[in-house]
């Protein structure tokens, strides 16, 4: 579907940014950074003026002493954690620091073993140490009733759950009758109760913390910090700045979970990069080897389009212990095995997920898209269904629920482009019909148990898609940061963009736009020849070479001698030891 370019407002901003581009002032107008303080603090993150103290948190010192009280009575700790980037990491965060402090508190000089149940035990109380992922078909996300029984056959009495929990009113009270007590370190939205458990979440009524964005594995990072200094406090030997190695993990889920990139979480991201491409974990250094990136190239574009979605893949294909696992690995050999299999998934997942949007790209040819859109199949994987939902919901500019079936049960998620509120508009529609439901506005997931459900519930979604048309464009909408020249496309801009980074929700890559260029070639390249490669001149004779990632089949489009517009991003590129600029084409049409 054609998009419809919108160029962003405000094109000029009273600002001077020294030792920028020109083009500066106008990208930080156009974020909300309107005044020198703000300025300094975007382009300098300042470790000791942006991270809070994790003790601001209102319930922190009692999730401190409760851990505590664990450690040195012995008792089983489990950390529950949700199967996608942000529950994995986050729990890998929770895990290694426990780990740390029962070493510390031991005296061993040597970090424990990675066993399967992630055991750390004391020579004289032994605590112990394990984890429980729900599977994601099979369970689906958060804390089930049915998993307090199995925690309390294991001897768990400190359940800590990441990424999850604070909407699990009933399943924590349970918890509590069996004698389990529960932290809960969770980001997510919360009914009008909340659970009887120590609660470490940013934005709760009351809370004091003063920075509300973290993503879960943020929270987990506040988490174990404060674990940190109260084992020090205490007298126990953990080196310093050994929390800081941890960021690593901070970084991926920072991009993954797509939290704002301002205040705190920008300055987390910004240091969890620079440990990310140093990284001493041997988990992420085999699927960084795995993937064929270069330790200190990995920007958060890496983390987002290569290192996070083959963390998750181990969820949406198998199960997400094979991600936590290879996180919590100590040994390169194990590892670089298990980093393969996550490599085998994440394939797996791409190749299922080409076939189901081949299927959709035929549907929707067919039909006449209408204000929501509403696909189900049998034969779809409801840990796939997301991923589909989300690229037609891009595509189209509309809202769109996409279903599969596991077993007897049908499992959705729906995606949904601003202002629409997705998860209120599945919950009206299946009123009476959907098993369960949640999520946030842009992005939510919810059951069905009933074959004739299915085509009840589709059928009251597409009426629901009546309210909203007037909230939607009728064309996608392409945002534009600026109008350049070709002139303009200078090393100078490009280290300006360096200084934005890193990029992500709240700071997208700019993109721009160059009018009336005139095609001097026109190329189909690539294996499967799905990349467009045009060489473009402007009217003063500059010329430029421009690349259009899987836009092949539009070559029919371009015609030699004929002008036209263009967006683009603008990124650094080297080959054989050449340094150039890169400009990658998102969309193009007729001047």
């Amino acid at each position: 579907m054609q998009k419809e370019w919108r160029l962003k407002q405000p094109q000029e901003s009273p600002l001077e940014i020294s030792g920028k581009h020109l083009i500066a002032g106008t990208l930080l107008a156009q974020r909300g950074i309107d005044i020198q303080e703000k300025v300094d603090a975007f382009f300098r993150p300042n470790w000791e003026a942006d991270i809070h103290d994790p003790f601001l948190f209102s319930q922190m010192k009692n999730a401190v002493e409760r851990t505590f009280l664990a450690l040195k009575s012995g008792e089983r700790i489990t950390v529950h954690g949700d199967y996608d980037a942000d529950g994995v990491t986050g729990s890998t965060v929770v895990i290694a620091t426990l780990r740390e402090i029962a070493r510390a508190m031991s005296g061993v000089d040597d970090p424990a073993s990675s066993d399967t149940d992630v055991e750390v035990k004391n020579k004289n109380r032994e605590p112990c140490i394990d984890f429980y992922i729900p599977h994601r078909d099979e369970e689906g996300y958060g804390l089930h009733i049915d998993t307090i029984p199995i925690l309390k056959q294991r001897g768990t009495t400190l359940l800590i759950t990441v990424d999850c929990g604070i909407a699990c009113v009933d399943e924590i009270a349970l918890a509590k009758e069996e004698g389990i007590d529960t932290i809960v370190l969770d980001h997510h939205r919360f009914g009008d109760e909340l659970p009887n458990g120590i609660l470490i979440h940013p934005s709760i009524p009351n809370e004091t913390y003063p920075y509300k964005n973290l993503a879960a594995v943020g929270v987990a990072w506040k988490f174990a910090s404060a674990l940190v200094t109260h084992a020090r406090e205490n007298g126990f030997e953990i080196k310093d700045g050994w929390e800081k190695w941890l960021l690593d993990l901070v970084a991926i889920a920072t991009v993954t979970d797509m939290v704002p990139l301002d205040g705190e979480n920008r300055t987390l991201l910004h240091y969890g990069l620079l440990v990310l491409n140093k990284t001493r974990r041997p988990g992420l250094e085999s699927i960084i080897d795995a993937s064929r990136i270069t330790l200190g190239s990995i920007t958060s574009e890496t983390v987002g389009f290569t290192i996070g979605p083959r963390i998750n893949a181990a969820g949406r294909m198998e199960h997400a212990s094979h991600a936590l696992e290879l996180l919590l690995a100590t040994e390169a050999e194990d590892a670089k095995e298990r980093a393969g299999k996550l490599e085998t998934l994440n394939r797996l997942r791409q190749t299922r997920t080409r076939g189901m949007m081949v299927g959709v790209d035929a549907e929707l040819a067919d039909t006449e898209v209408g204000s929501v859109i509403a696909l189900y199949d049998p034969t779809w994987s409801p840990a796939l269904v997301g991923l589909v939902a989300g690229r037609v919901a891009d595509r189209y500019a509309r809202p769109c629920i996409a279903i599969g079936k596991h077993g007897e049960k049908w499992i959705g998620s729906g995606r949904a482009p601003d202002p629409v509120n997705i998860t209120e508009l599945v919950q009206k529609a299946g009123k009476g019909l959907l098993t369960r439901s949640g999520g946030h506005a842009q992005a939510c997931g919810f059951g069905l148990d009933r074959d004739e459900d299915v085509e009840v519930f589709v059928k009251r979604f597409r009426e629901m898609g009546e309210t909203i048309r007037g909230d939607l464009p009728e064309r996608p909408i392409l945002q534009i940061d600026a109008e350049l020249q070709l002139k303009d496309i200078t090393w100078d801009l490009w280290n300006t963009l360096v200084a934005f980074e890193p990029f992500g929700m709240g700071n997208p890559r700019p993109i721009f736009c160059s009018r009336g260029l005139r095609v001097v070639s026109a190329d189909r390249v690539g294996k499967q020849q799905d990349h467009l490669r045009m060489v473009l001149t402007d009217a003063d004779g500059r010329s430029r070479s421009f690349i259009a990632f899987r836009l092949g089949e539009r070559y029919g489009e371009v015609e030699l001698g004929s002008c036209v517009d263009v967006v683009y991003d603008v990124s650094e590129n080297m080959w054989n030891g050449r340094r150039d600029l890169s400009c990658r084409i998102v969309d193009f049409q007729k001047a």
